[in-house]
């Protein structure tokens, strides 16, 4: 029941259909201990050879021979107290109080008999009638309606199933999407923690653990405790000593799912962690799949799998121990609840005694039916308790894995948009770094790495186009990082127009800025949803204008449908080149204030790098551009107008082609390296 106050917001919309599914339990509930009670009749019928109208004559009977003879016995004992009050024997003395006891017994005992009198007339003036004296039709009628009211319970229990399984969804679907709605809103940093296949866990397996939670709960965790107190009930009617007796083991049953309950919830988190890893090694596999391929290594990542799936499923072991130790457990328990009522019952019947040891546990002598009555409703209550030993389980998996979903959903955003962000406008100054100094965090304390930036100081005035060279790992792609806000310094401030970013609207900020990758990401759509996902409300005619300038255009031409052609997941029917040149199309129809491209032509051939320089040099006027790239050729110093050396995270030179020649040793290494690379850019760097 844990999980029922986090998911109220998801299931209050569904609050008739679960309202109906508890009517409905309660229905079944009922259907299940009249069925039991049945066996009352059948052993009367089989058993003792007595027939239902001659049962309740002879009870009548008996009943009444007890009450007159009660009456009479009062009579005496009221004579007696008579006798001694006339005596003026006191009220406290011990022949006064022992027979005012006796006469308060036989008082209570004729108000029972009195009860069984007015039960038994009462049946045999409104229901006998209406049963047959003979006693096969009387086992055949009851059979019939055992039958129907079996039916009934099967209909009804169907109804029950399909409402819940169709609110189980509906809340899933929700969930789901404001799950999507709360991670998108996270910042870079943490996602990147979580990676794909920890957020493709929660979304799907996660979800699914958790689907079949809400189905058990507003199914079987409605109507099988229903079950339980339906018998519970009738068996209190019936006998309630003798079922007290057995009610006595709740308190140890409750303290044994207690126990169990927490070792399943975290054994089962642990699992859905592990299986979080199995996800990353599949996705690393199957991205990387030309790699493996093309290295024949596939014996490596088979290791993986093997090595990740061994600790899953030794985590899944331990969940499946735990549960197989707790339903036998329980179900023992259970036996041992209903024998110590039916012992005691067993004798008393045997016996022909209405106490043990002077503590009475029935008002009459029992007869065979009776106590078999008794086994059954204990028996009845003894199934359900056994359905929901193996839905414990599976509840605590849902808890587990809720746990899991709202530990992302509730995880605050490292990037926090400004309360009162000011009206910053299109960029058209400047944009400087002061003091800039940033570390990237991990999870594992073990692997914190040191400052990537330290002290970084840049003034790039607005319309300059800017590129940014260095080693491998110096910093160049984390310092373009933090102008959309991927990540926030960790010391000093970056100020667009001189207002510092921090107080610009995320929307506003990043509306702002176009980005070009070396790692290009193209989605599963058409050509022209991919180049207008950089500006959705375009024409088509501002799309097909984009992409020309692009040089796209002979793409469109070489696809069967044009720009309507699906392009696959990540435009897997383009080759590198060509996506970077749809990349370039969709920054283009963006037309942002701030254009960062990062290694943007790496994959393009040389012929191809050119004409996408051609068009930058047009595109780039009027914004501000970054351009990362691993090699500075002539097309590209026709536009660049200042080049930025770093090293170890910090600037170390800045200026123009020639003038870093002559005054950077560092760049003018790189410069003439053999094959001119000036750091190809890595996402770490």
């Amino acid at each position: 029941m844990e999980i029922f106050p986090k998911l109220w917001p998801y299931l209050q919309p569904h609050r008739t259909k679960i309202g109906v599914s508890i009517v409905l339990g309660f229905i079944i509930a009922a259907l299940w201990g009249a069925n039991l009670t049945v066996a009352f009749p059948i052993v009367k019928l089989l058993l003792e050879d007595t027939s239902l109208h001659e049962y309740v004559d002879q009870t009548i009977a008996t009943a009444t021979a007890e009450k007159d003879e009660l009456i009479a016995e009062q009579t005496v004992i009221a004579g007696k107290l008579a006798a001694l009050e006339a005596e003026s024997i006191a009220k406290n003395d011990e022949k006064v109080v022992d027979l005012q006891q006796s006469l308060a017994k036989k008082q209570n005992a004729l108000a029972g008999f009195e009860s069984t009198i007015y039960r038994y007339n009462y049946l045999k003036l409104h229901l006998m009638p209406f049963i047959p004296k003979d006693s096969f039709e009387t086992f055949k009628w009851l059979v019939i309606l055992l039958i129907l009211a079996t039916a009934v319970k099967a209909v009804l229990m169907y109804i029950q199933d399909v409402l819940i399984g169709n609110v189980a969804e509906s809340a899933i679907m929700g969930l789901r999407k404001d799950m999507l709605d709360r991670t998108l809103d996270l910042d870079y940093q943490s996602l990147s923690h979580e990676g794909p296949s920890g957020l493709m866990s929660r979304f799907t397996y996660d979800a699914e653990q958790l689907s079949q939670g809400i189905t058990l709960l507003g199914g079987r965790m409605i109507r099988e405790p229903l079950k339980c107190i339906a018998c519970m009930v009738l068996a209190i009617y019936f006998n309630w000593r003798l079922t007290l007796l057995s009610l006595i083991f709740i308190p140890l049953l409750g303290l044994f799912l207690s126990r169990v309950g927490w070792m399943l919830k975290r054994a089962s988190r642990r699992m859905m962690e592990s299986m979080s890893q199995i996800y990353k090694v599949l996705e690393e596999t199957f991205d990387g799949i030309k790699v493996v391929v093309g290295y024949n290594n596939g014996n490596h990542h088979r290791k993986l799998f093997a090595k990740q799936y061994d600790a899953y499923f030794g985590k899944a072991m331990k969940v499946v121990r735990i549960d197989a130790a707790a339903k036998p457990l329980l179900e023992l328990l259970g036996i041992i609840a209903m024998f110590a009522a039916l012992v005691p019952g067993a004798y008393l019947v045997m016996s022909g005694k209405t106490d043990i040891w002077g503590i009475q546990l029935t008002k009459n002598v029992m007869d065979g039916a009776e106590l078999g009555l008794i086994y059954a409703l204990l028996a009845g209550l003894l199934d359900p308790c056994r359905r929901l030993s193996g839905i414990f389980p599976r509840l605590k998996k849902s808890a587990a894995a809720l746990d899991r979903i709202f530990g992302l959903m509730n995880q605050k955003s490292l990037i926090v948009d400004s309360p009162e962000p000011i009206n910053l406008g299109r960029h058209s100054k400047s944009i400087e770094f002061r003091d800039v100094s940033f570390c990237y965090h991990h999870k594992n304390p073990n692997s914190q790495r040191g400052m990537v930036l330290e002290h970084v100081d840049l003034k790039v005035n607005f319309g300059e186009v800017v590129a940014i060279v260095g080693q491998n790992g110096c910093g160049k792609s984390t310092l373009v990082n933090l102008l959309p806000r991927y990540y926030d310094p960790e010391a000093g401030d970056v100020f667009i127009d001189g207002h510092p970013m921090k107080d610009v609207s995320l929307d506003e900020l990043r509306s702002q800025v176009g980005i070009v990758t070396q790692d290009t990401v193209l989605f599963d759509g058409t050509l022209m949803d991919n180049i207008r996902y950089g500006n959705e409300s375009a024409t088509r005619a501002e799309v097909e204008e984009a992409a020309r300038r692009a040089h796209v255009m002979p793409i469109v031409q070489s696809l069967p449908q044009g720009f309507d052609t699906m392009l696959g997941g990540k435009g897997k029917d383009l080759s590198g080149g060509q996506r970077q040149r749809v990349a370039l199309a969709r920054v283009i129809l963006r037309n942002p204030a701030i254009l960062i491209l990062d290694e943007a032509t790496s994959a393009a051939d040389p012929e191809s790098e050119s004409l996408l320089h051609q068009a930058l040099k047009e595109f780039v006027k009027g914004r501000t551009t970054f351009l990362i790239s691993h090699m500075i050729s002539q097309s590209l110093l026709d536009f660049v107008t200042r080049i930025v050396v770093m090293e170890n995270g910090k600037v170390v030179a800045s200026g123009s082609h020639q003038q870093l020649l002559e005054t950077c040793p560092l760049y003018h290494r790189l410069y003439h390296s053999p094959s001119r690379q000036l750091g190809v850019v890595s996402k770490a760097a």
